[in-house]
């Protein structure tokens, strides 16, 4: 891979806006078609409330067969008034390019977390929040108790989703 592309990615990377979902998706696609080799036109993300529960939490998940990946709407507002923003982004990252990776056909669960650390350690190296979250899970960056008694759903069923509006070339092109 040529290192000044990687470099380009990084420093594209530190100067998107954490709330940004369109230009973080966007570098996302756009990496992991640089490393993987592989892309997805079309994808659709929604928020949706999925809670916490006391055992933890459903970040995002990816809707095998489908071009829709749904992100925890709850998780993401608590993690963006409570942590800094460099952790809210550095997540929000993870969590997108680690769906993105299960909608273009890494569909066990042990092979995206790979490509995801292969990914972030190649943009970010082993120091950047990215990575940490990759390789060590949520609790390298955020202690457990932040998110403890906030929400608690009572069920699994899809709640109050919300498309976001991708700027992207190719987010018109919508199917399912």
């Amino acid at each position: 891979m040529d290192k000044i592309q990687l470099r380009a990615f990084y420093e594209e990377y530190e100067a998107i806006d954490a709330n940004n979902y369109s230009q973080i998706f966007d570098l996302i696609r756009r990496i992991a078609s640089t490393v993987l080799k592989k892309s997805r036109a079309g994808i659709l993300i929604g928020l949706e409330d999925l809670g916490f529960h006391p055992q933890g939490f459903v970040g995002g998940y990816h809707r095998v067969g489908t071009n829709e990946i749904y992100l925890n709407r709850n998780v993401l507002q608590i993690m963006r008034e409570e942590t800094p923003k460099g952790h809210y982004k550095a997540y929000l990252f993870h969590l997108l390019l680690h769906e993105y990776i299960h909608s273009i056909g890494y569909t066990e669960e042990e092979d995206t977390q790979k490509m995801t650390r292969f990914i972030s350690r190649t943009i970010f190296g082993t120091r950047h929040p990215v990575f940490k979250i990759a390789a060590y899970g949520l609790n390298a960056l955020f202690p457990h108790e932040f998110y403890e008694g906030h929400f608690e759903p009572d069920d699994h069923l899809p709640r109050n989703i919300e498309f976001i509006q991708l700027h992207h070339h190719d987010s018109r092109l919508t199917y399912m």
